[in-house]
């Protein structure tokens, strides 16, 4: 009888670049430099039944495009604006694609993983086997 467990995965062209491996709920941000404005962007995600939902929203500056009531609350914190409890339903699936000189960044609450320039990614639920996530670990701790 072969185990499971739940898996947040980050991957480009096939290849996994980061995961997380959770039990229950997940958390992770996705940070980038807004291409105009050069201030950091950051979008905080949480994971609840295997489903991927936008939580909240920090960034340095309003301008155009930005909504003005997304979330519950909208308040300035040490210099960011934060938009709070969106709780928009992304999916099992999240397809970012990162600019030329924008600086992705995937972030958990104990590492940071950057993500290449002007390259399509997935971030995805699932559920792999033991074997397959201490493969991963293996490969990872190995670069």
């Amino acid at each position: 009888m072969w185990n499971f467990i739940s898996v947040v995965m980050v991957s480009t062209d096939g290849k996994a670049e980061a995961a997380i491996f959770y039990s229950r709920d997940a958390s992770f941000s996705i940070r980038w430099q807004h291409s105009v404005e050069k201030e950091d962007w950051e979008e905080i995600f949480v994971v609840k039944d295997d489903q991927i939902v936008l939580k909240d929203t920090r960034f340095k500056t309003f301008g155009a495009g930005v909504p003005n009531d997304a979330g519950k609350d909208t308040f300035i914190k040490d210099g960011w604006v934060y938009m709070t409890d969106i709780d928009q339903l992304i999916g099992k699936e999240l397809a970012i694609t990162t600019g030329r000189s924008t600086n992705h960044s995937f972030l958990t609450e104990d590492s940071k993983t950057p993500l290449s320039a002007s390259k399509h990614y997935q971030i995805s639920t699932g559920k792999i086997s033991l074997w397959e996530a201490a493969g991963y670990f293996m490969t990872n701790r190995m670069r």
